[in-house]
């Protein structure tokens, strides 16, 4: 007997204009920037809107050389390889995620809009120093009604099978990191407030939270950074899990159990996002508060020992979040856990109890994200000494 295969897609092929592609990527950009419920009508507006960077994709690193030599072959009729994408919800719209071409989308996008002249042409070198502006009528036709292939996958079996479609169409480049794989299958609109604080934090490095959090190009284009902040909401959450050894599983676990509940009862994730958001900023301005203090308060500086090459440390990420999570139990209410602590004690005790740690004594060999070490420590963790009286 034959055995069945278990798994059968079927990917969509149509080719789409220049044209066509600029418009679908210029509302996925507006989509991304709405906050409030969309009425029918604008449902209907953005629906298959191309979301040129869904939350897995890297960062662009193109040249204008690069860019300018992908226009040049559009103007010449050079095959250019299929755009990949993934029909996806954002907002409640049905968009199309873009899985692989982001860089070929975006260099469209950016020459229909002016961003760039064409530069390093080795075919049409008359057209160097040329944008879409200074083209004449026949040539800006012509370049709209170029007509780009595109696969869409549609419905996917399951996680199992998203993971292994993200992985195989990013091998013989660079392939996905985990969490840029995370990303993509566990897609919710937790991930979506993730990337927009990061966001936030790399364009504005002068910011004390940008130094707390460590953010940098790198950790931001690896979503270590998204990796890092998806642990600590987790535990701002939920506290530490015996049943977890490893950080980035923190990850793992929230993202997909977000992802999940925002497909299975929305109404309920919306106030769960409500709730997690607020705890979030909350926990924000309390390290806010310790700028007076230290620098960088998610590493060990917060106990004394300043080592600047381990700026960011996610086990002491972990402890301060599980702090606040007891805080807040505690305290019962959101708004009043900052104007509760006494910072001044908070510092003398902090740095007493995490050096007399397992983070500081020499028989420990565990790894210092070991769940039962975390666990005894937090519960050891006298919070009303720093409580104000």
């Amino acid at each position: 007997m034959t055995e069945k295969l278990q798994y059968i897609i079927n990917p969509k092929e149509q080719n789409l204009s220049i044209q066509v592609l600029v418009e679908r990527i210029r509302n996925g950009f507006e989509l991304q920037e709405i906050q409030e419920e969309l009425t029918d009508d604008e449902i209907l507006k953005y629906n298959d809107s191309i979301i040129i960077e869904p939350d897995y994709q890297r960062d662009y690193r193109s040249t204008i050389k690069d860019e300018s030599s992908l226009i040049e072959s559009i103007l010449v009729g050079i095959p250019i390889p299929p755009i990949f994408l993934a029909n996806s919800l954002l907002n409640g719209v049905q968009v199309m995620n873009v899985i692989d071409g982001q860089h070929r989308l975006r260099a469209f996008y950016r020459f229909y809009n002016n961003k760039f002249a064409l530069e390093g042409l080795t075919i049409l070198k008359n057209y160097d120093d040329k944008n879409y502006k200074s083209f004449d009528m026949d040539e800006k036709r012509k370049f709209i009604s170029k007509e780009i292939s595109m696969i869409l996958f549609k419905d996917f079996p399951g996680d199992e099978f998203e993971i292994e479609i993200f992985s195989r169409y990013n091998k013989g480049t660079k392939p996905l990191t985990p969490q840029e794989i995370r990303h993509a299958v566990y897609n919710s609109e937790i991930n979506q407030y993730v990337n927009r604080f990061s966001n936030k934090l790399y364009k504005e490095p002068s910011m004390y939270l940008s130094k707390a959090y460590n953010v940098t190009r790198d950790r931001i284009q690896k979503k270590k950074l998204q990796e890092s902040i998806f642990v600590v909401l987790s535990i701002l959450e939920t506290g530490i899990k015996s049943e977890i050894s490893k950080s980035p599983q923190y990850a793992e676990h929230f993202m997909k159990e977000k992802a999940e509940l925002q497909k299975e009862n929305f109404e309920e994730f919306q106030t769960n996002y409500r709730k997690l958001t607020l705890m979030f900023d909350s926990f924000n301005k309390f390290l806010i508060s310790l700028s007076d203090y230290y620098e960088y308060p998610f590493s060990k500086e917060i106990y004394g020992i300043s080592n600047r090459n381990y700026k960011f440390q996610i086990s002491i990420a972990m402890i301060l979040a599980a702090f606040y999570h007891k805080l807040s139990i505690t305290i019962k209410s959101i708004d009043k856990i900052n104007e509760s602590i006494d910072l001044n004690l908070f510092v003398l005790y902090i740095d007493d109890f995490l050096n007399n740690s397992f983070l500081e004594d020499p028989t420990y060999s565990a790894s210092s994200t070991n769940p039962t070490a975390l666990i005894s420590l937090i519960n050891e963790a006298d919070i009303n000494f720093f409580l104000k009286k």
